[in-house]
């Protein structure tokens, strides 16, 4: 059989690899469903009040009991998303099903009429609630939730054009566990899973093509490749004896933002496990998982985009006066627009206020700022010590290209000591698992101004991976309040 050299496959051109991976953003299964509950808790609510302004004010005149009928919207859309969950209606799967999704929804929503119905009767409040008000509740409500299922549907069908609902996988391992793992995902017949390559080290000892697809290379190509954007997950297809050759693919894999799952059976090793799940009808061991997915990246986007827009309103006034005092003060650009690491390692044009002569500014960043240097303008001295250079960075934000509160982008050439940052730490490039941020945690530990040697750049990084294994919305405003403290005191800025 024949078989590749490690310099062929290698040789690849990366234009070529990173079509593998489509640059588009795959929808959380997880959200949509959450989704599709509160749509339903609100749709019962807006019937209950639709019901209550058009029969009970408009056609009887009366808006006595509000409350009461308020109480028992409420109390039917509870009973009604606990009926659908319980019956499995918001796993994604079933969501896709619109015919069944119709007669469950309006069997669950039958039940919750049944239920209220019964309720009254017993606590003999039967006769408190007006007939015309319920049967309309009855009919807007499911009416409405009908409708909820038809729009998702077809929003389904867009997604499903635009290929948002297939994961784009690829494979470490080109061996009969590989082919096999490959056949069964495409076996599946729903086609929620993409097969984007075949990774294996040993290349001089695999064929070229594994169940169909082409081995694209190295672990090595595989990070390359996946920095580029477009990979969902990543499942190690190898033998049990190889233990300890899949710690190590572990411990290479941490630094991309990207689900990481072991296709065997669950063992223990020397390497962290989560939990069991699946990919489409394939059992893995769920060995580590991107930050901020599903709500969490909901929620984190939110964050950065309300957050931003209104901090760019608010501060507009100041920053104008900035950028007149900036040209006034020295000749040059208002802005200095320098490229540096963001998500996944990949380059983000970071804006900030000119602070430096333009003759004397650096902007591959290797010339480190140290106190009363001589580049810097009088205006800037004032803008650096009052981190005011940084205000720029909204925009950055806004665009999605940064979050307010994340490890600081790092400048590609910066370094710690007399070696470049990345080659000093070790663990430096899974920082970049998450987007930058305007603040972050090292920050409000005093960790900002000059990196005086490795122990320093360590601790930074240290600081960032905490941040990221340990995110929350209330660390987020923990950081934000401690960045203002921190400013009041203006330690180690220059």
């Amino acid at each position: 059989m024949m078989r590749i050299a490690e310099r062929d496959i290698n040789s690849l051109p990366l234009q070529r690899a990173a079509r593998s991976f489509p640059a588009r953003q795959s929808i959380s299964q997880e959200v949509v469903s959450g989704t599709i509950q509160a749509l339903d808790a609100v749709a019962i609510l807006a019937a209950g009040l639709a019901a209550f302004s058009f029969y009970l004010i408009g056609v009887i005149g009366t808006d006595d009991a509000f409350d009461r009928y308020s109480l028992t919207a409420i109390v039917a859309a509870i009973i009604f998303v606990f009926l659908m969950r319980k019956s499995g209606a918001y796993a994604f799967p079933r969501l896709r099903a619109l015919r069944w999704q119709l007669g469950r929804t309006s069997l669950a929503w039958a039940a919750t009429i049944s239920m209220l119905a019964t309720l009254a009767f017993v606590t003999k409040v039967a006769d408190s609630y007006s007939r015309g008000w319920a049967i309309s509740f009855a009919l807007l409500a499911v009416v409405e939730l009908e409708m909820i299922r038809v729009a998702l549907r077809l929003m389904i069908r867009r997604w499903k054009r635009q290929g948002r609902l297939v994961r784009n996988v690829a494979i470490i391992g080109a061996g009969e566990a590989g082919a096999a793992l490959i056949a069964k995902l495409e076996s599946d017949g729903r086609g929620e899973v993409a097969i984007a390559g075949v990774f294996d080290d040993r290349l001089t000892r695999v064929p070229p093509i594994v169940a169909g697809h082409d081995v694209l290379g190295t672990t090595d190509r595989l990070i390359e490749m996946a920095q580029t954007g477009g990979l969902d997950e990543i499942i190690i297809a190898l033998p049990l004896r190889a233990a300890e050759r899949i710690g190590e693919i572990v411990t290479k894999m941490r630094l991309l933002p990207i689900d990481l799952r072991l296709s065997i059976d669950p063992i223990a090793g020397g390497f962290p496990m989560r939990s069991i799940g699946a990919t489409g009808p394939v059992p893995v061991i769920e060995i580590l998982d991107r930050p901020l997915k599903n709500w969490s990246s909901v929620a984190k986007w939110l964050e950065d985009k309300i957050l931003s827009a209104l901090c760019l309103v608010a501060l507009a006034p100041l920053m104008g006066l900035i950028a007149l005092a900036i040209r006034l003060d020295s000749p040059g650009p208002v802005f200095f627009v320098q490229p540096r690491f963001g998500f996944s390692n990949r380059p983000v044009r970071v804006i900030k206020f000119r602070s430096m002569s333009v003759e004397q500014a650096d902007p591959s960043g290797a010339l480190r700022t140290v106190p009363n240097d001589p580049r810097v303008t009088r205006i800037g001295r004032i803008l650096r010590h009052l981190s005011l250079d940084e205000l720029p960075q909204l925009v950055n934000v806004l665009r999605g290209e940064m979050s307010l509160v994340g490890p600081r982008p790092h400048a590609m050439a910066m370094k710690a000591g007399d070696r470049l940052y990345h080659d000093a730490v070790g663990e430096y490039f899974h920082r970049h698992r998450v987007k930058p941020g305007i603040t972050g945690w090292a920050q409000v530990h005093g960790q900002r101004g000059e990196i005086d040697g490795i122990d320093s750049a360590r601790r930074r990084v240290a600081y960032d991976l905490y941040y990221i294994d340990h995110w929350s919305l209330w660390l987020d405003c923990k950081i934000l309040f401690l960045t203002l403290r921190a400013l009041l005191r203006r330690q180690n800025a220059y």
